[in-house]
């Protein structure tokens, strides 16, 4: 399970373009007691974490994806001047 986890986990954080370090820097604020060498051995499965601070990883890895804007689509305001948009 621990392995299926990280590499999910790894495949968010590519998705979402947020780096390790970003990772380890959230996680640690969060009372994370993994290292940065421990989270990134973790992430290429090479390394076990208890359960907790696989979820804080997890928790970590979520609220960075949160603060993450998904693209939204545009409306004419946001394509040109007011002054200057075309009708139609």
């Amino acid at each position: 399970m621990a392995r299926e986890q990280a590499r999910l986990l790894r495949k968010a954080l590519q998705q979402a373009g947020i780096t390790r370090d970003e990772l380890w820097l959230h996680y640690f604020s969060l009372g994370g007691e993994a290292g940065e060498t421990e989270v990134d051995a973790y992430l290429h499965q090479s390394f076990s974490l208890p359960p907790f601070q696989r979820d804080l990883l997890a928790h970590a890895a979520n609220e960075l994806i949160a603060r993450i804007p998904p693209p939204q689509a545009p409306y004419v305001s946001d394509l040109v001047d007011g002054d200057n948009a075309e009708e139609g």
